[in-house]
């Protein structure tokens, strides 16, 4: 039997039940996992509040890292005993599953499953940005919206490694934990953004990556030189008005980009493996997780959107 939560109906935190589950024998291309911590993201407080839509009953979260207990037909490159992370595979939020193997990943023996568990989802989809979606080099002058959440501290510092001069822009109360990592951190809570940030570039940014949304993209479309890029992954306070035709006008890029959408297959297994040797090289800084039991899920979900807790809270079966 597994240990799972299930949501039956969509609400506030107290819809997340924890109950008993029968788990099989694996299928074709599929393995057992006993799940040794379990990753909680943005994403699952959407899926959990209704404002994603998706059947019901579901199991939520969508990344999590343990050991391979059994396999099916269909799976090689796997073996039992393999320790495996994964990235966006519904239904993480169990002590044990069955999960495909398209999404897995082997985790280095250095990489511990907590931390692999608290970071690959945010990881590879920061690897995204600075890799795939513009790939910042040294010169480039970086805007990050959203640099103290898990994704934009993580663009923020790995875009600073490459080279490029890196503004971040987030809450006061939390931009110290920016602020040692980047070129510039503004408040984004304060007067004036879009000034404060010409001053700092007065010729404007190469690129902005907008994690926020509604709330700083007028900001961002200040900022961003002409011929320069707007790339939205998220928008937490809600999604942004665009004026596509002024954009066009001015010959600034705009897109809208899911890492669960476009990093599959073998440029899964390239982003984790750069996500890994940054986390190795320190690049990242201290992976500050925050620990919750599997049958904590409701207080943890409830922490998360309350922000009494960091980015990157894991559940623990």
């Amino acid at each position: 039997m597994s240990s799972v939560i299930r949501v039956r109906r969509t609400g506030d935190p107290s819809v997340l039940v924890l109950e008993e589950d029968s788990i099989g024998a694996p299928g074709r291309g599929q393995v057992k996992v006993r799940q040794d911590a379990i990753g909680l993201n943005f994403i699952d407080t959407m899926f959990r509040s209704g404002a994603f839509r998706t059947d019901l009953p579901f199991v939520p979260g969508v990344e999590a890292a343990g050991v391979i207990t059994q396999t099916g037909p269909k799976t090689e490159g796997f073996k039992v005993g393999d320790r495996i992370a994964y990235f966006f595979a519904p239904g993480a939020y169990a002590s044990e599953r069955l999960v495909d193997i398209a999404p897995l990943v082997h985790l280095p023996d250095d990489m511990p499953a907590e931390t692999a568990a608290g970071l690959l989802t945010k990881g590879v989809t920061a690897w995204l940005a600075v890799k795939r979606l513009h790939e910042v080099k040294p010169g480039d002058t970086v805007l990050v919206q959203g640099a103290t959440g898990g994704v934009g501290s993580l663009v923020a510092r790995w875009a600073k490694a490459l080279g490029a001069t890196v503004i971040a822009v987030g809450s006061s109360a939390k931009l110290g934990r920016i602020s040692a990592d980047a070129d510039h951190a503004l408040a984004s809570d304060q007067a004036n953004l879009p000034d404060r940030i010409r001053t700092v570039a007065p010729k404007g940014v190469d690129v902005v990556y907008e994690f926020v949304g509604r709330a700083t993209f007028a900001a961002s479309v200040g900022a961003v030189r002409d011929g320069g890029a707007i790339f939205t992954i998220g928008a937490s306070s809600g999604p942004p008005e665009i004026d596509q035709k002024a954009l066009a006008a001015r010959d600034v890029k705009i897109g809208q980009a899911s890492a669960a959408a476009i990093v599959k297959g073998p440029m899964l297994t390239q982003a984790a493996t750069e996500v890994f040797d940054q986390w190795r090289d320190g690049i990242f800084g201290e992976i500050e997780l925050h620990r919750y039991r599997l049958a904590e899920a409701a207080q943890a979900h409830e922490d998360y959107i309350a922000r009494r807790i960091g980015p990157n809270p894991i559940l623990l079966p």
